[in-house]
C-alpha cells in the first residue's frame, strides 16, 4: 500500500480538489493522511463535509493531528509515525506538485529504491513560478549537488516517494519548517540508500497565499546541507561509495 501525507494549514480552499485528483491519479490500495496543527484548521470541515456525503474521494482519507511540532517537519513526521504503507509519498494539497507521477514513483519503488526525488531544476523539469521563491531553492539545490555529488538537482524538494523501511530506519530530529525532507535525503545519502532523480513540472497553488517563509528557515537546512557536504567529501577522497 501507498501512503500519502499530506501536511496542511488552512487548505480549505483546496483540500476537496487535490483529493478529487489524487482519485484520478493513484491505484487502489492507497491512504490519505492529511496532518494538521490545530482543530480549527479551515481543512477539516471540508474533509468532514465530504466524509457525510460519503464522497468517493473521502474514503481513503486518515485525518492525523500532528504531535511532535508544530509545523509542517512535526507533521510530516507525525504521518510518518502513522503510515501503514509499504512507501511514503509527501505532496502538497496546494496542487503544486505533479499527481500524474504517482504511479510512476510506484514503480521506480518497486525496483527498488528507496527514495525517488521529483526535481524541478533537472533536465526536462520545470518551475512554473516568477519570484524569489523559485530563485532561492534553485540556489539551494544546485549548490549542493555541486558540493556533494548528492544524486538529485532538487533537494528542498518536498515531493518525494520514501520507503518505510528507511523511515522507520532514521532517528529523525528535524522539527522547523520542511527541513526533514533534507535531513531524510542527506542521512540516505550518507548511508548509500538507492535514490533516483525524475523530472518534474511544479506549478504554483491553485488557490490561497504560499505561508512558507524560506529565506527565514534557510539556517534549519544547513545541518543537513553540511552532513550531505561532508558525505560527498568522504566519496572524493574515496573513503565512500559515490551514487551518480
Amino acid at each position: 500500500m501507498l501512503s500519502v501525507v499530506v501536511p496542511v494549514y488552512n487548505e480549505g480552499e483546496n483540500i476537496a480538489e487535490f483529493l478529487a485528483e489524487l482519485a484520478r491519479r493513484a491505484l487502489p490500495p492507497y491512504e490519505v493522511l492529511i496532518v494538521h496543527d490545530r482543530d480549527d484548521d479551515d481543512t477539516l470541515p471540508v474533509l468532514a463535509a465530504l466524509k457525510a456525503a460519503d464522497h468517493g474521494a473521502f474514503k481513503h482519507v486518515r485525518p492525523v493531528k500532528n504531535s511532535v511540532h508544530r509545523g509542517p517537519s512535526g507533521a510530516l513526521r507525525s504521518g510518518f509515525a502513522a503510515a501503514a504503507g509499504e512507501h511514503v509519498l509527501v505532496a502538497m494539497a496546494d496542487l503544486s506538485d505533479d499527481l500524474s507521477q504517482v504511479e510512476a514513483l510506484r514503480d521506480a519503488a518497486r525496483r527498488g529504491y528507496a527514495v525517488v526525488c521529483p526535481s524541478r531544476y533537472c533536465p526536462g523539469g520545470e518551475q512554473r513560478l516568477n519570484s524569489i521563491r523559485a530563485t532561492i531553492p534553485r540556489w539551494a539545490s544546485l549548490t549542493l549537488r555541486a558540493l556533494t555529488g548528492i544524486p538529485t538537482h532538487d533537494a528542498t524538494n518536498s515531493f518525494r516517494l520514501y520507503s518505510r523501511a528507511l523511515l522507520a530506519s532514521l532517528e529523525l530530529t528535524s522539527t522547523h519548517s520542511f527541513s526533514v525532507t533534507l535531513e531524510i535525503l542527506a542521512k540516505a545519502y550518507w548511508r548509500d540508500a538507492a535514490i533516483l532523480e525524475i523530472p518534474t513540472v511544479w506549478n504554483d497553488r491553485r488557490h490561497g497565499v504560499s505561508k512558507f517563509p524560506f529565506v527565514a528557515s534557510l539556517a534549519t537546512y544547513l545541518p543537513w546541507f553540511f552532513l550531505a557536504t561532508a558525505k560527498g567529501l568522504l566519496n572524493r577522497l574515496g573513503f565512500g561509495r559515490p551514487r551518480g
